[in-house]
């Protein structure tokens, strides 16, 4: 009997998902897609041609490659997996409606600018983003959106999150829609877990190895080590999977360095951009999200 997932990661991206992803893989009673980012329901079974030109070519393109991610799922308690993409393509909710319509889903959110830097540092040390200038990024995003609308460089259009998220609770019921916040996963992991293992329905008072902080936002120390690991993607692929999780931060420590914090007055030039969609999110969510609207 072919099983689907029980519960989606919806997004959003550089907001701690790949942690998330980890984090739920640890658990003995929870079965993981072995791809995080299957990005079936948003680009899957599309013709060649509407497929973004920069989307990852590791995605499932089709029902078939879905469903073989959870051929090994067994008697697995619970069965999840894991694509930000979903968040931001406005096709996934309807096509998640049908595949799997009982689903769980999970939403990390974060400081709109914030994510919007994190995304600008992750493209910069993947090698896709030439722009040493964040803002020149940000600058550059729309046109770069004309020839490319995959998430590569959205750094604004994918910390809008409203639209999408409104289209997944217009899709699913609310008790079956777990919005987080990437502030609160930061300060206390463990807590952030038991919630999530408790919603899922397993056993909750499992203890994750959290000292691991996957996917971080590093950008290479150096031009020489910028060269190999965004020219040469696959061996920093090669390293992550047969490497521990903690021999690969530690190797990520001396060859990456934390971007410097994001310049106060550049932030107050953005925050115009996203006031509108933070405002709308409030009322979605009945939530205050004030602080993420301060300079």
């Amino acid at each position: 009997m072919i099983r689907l997932p029980d519960f989606v990661v919806i997004g959003a991206a550089r907001c701690a998902t790949t942690s998330l992803y980890e984090y739920l893989r640890q658990h003995p009673q929870v079965f993981m897609s072995p791809e995080k980012e299957t990005d079936y329901f948003s680009l899957g079974d599309l013709p060649q041609d509407e497929v973004p030109p920069g989307a990852s070519r590791y995605r499932a393109r089709t029902r078939a490659e879905y469903e073989a991610q959870f051929a090994l799922a067994g008697d697995a308690r619970a069965v999840g997996e894991a694509s930000p993409t979903y968040l931001f393509y406005s096709r996934s909710a309807d096509r998640m409606g049908r595949v799997i319509p009982d689903a769980k889903l999970i939403c990390v959110l974060r400081d709109p600018v914030e994510r919007a830097y994190s995304h600008w540092a992750l493209a910069r040390r993947s090698g896709f983003e030439p722009l040493a200038d964040f803002e020149a990024g940000v600058a550059a995003e729309d046109e770069r959106w004309r020839q490319d609308w995959s998430m590569r460089h959205t750094y604004v259009r994918a910390s809008l999150y409203h639209d999408g998220l409104r289209a997944f609770l217009d899709r699913f019921p609310r008790a079956r829609v777990l919005v987080l916040m990437f502030e609160d996963f930061a300060r206390d992991p463990l807590a952030m877990m038991r919630e999530v293992y408790r919603y899922i329905g397993v056993e909750e008072n499992f203890v994750p190895d959290v000292g691991v902080r996957y996917n971080r936002s590093l950008l290479p120390r150096n031009a020489l080590v910028r060269e190999a690991f965004g020219r040469h993607p696959r061996l920093r692929r090669l390293l992550l999977r047969n490497l521990s999780p903690r021999v690969a931060t530690r190797i990520g420590n001396l060859l990456m360095r934390r971007p410097p914090g994001l310049d106060p007055r550049v932030r107050a030039r953005l925050l115009p951009r996203f006031e509108a969609d933070v405002r709308a999110l409030e009322r979605l969510l009945a939530r205050d999200l004030g602080d993420w609207l301060k300079s």
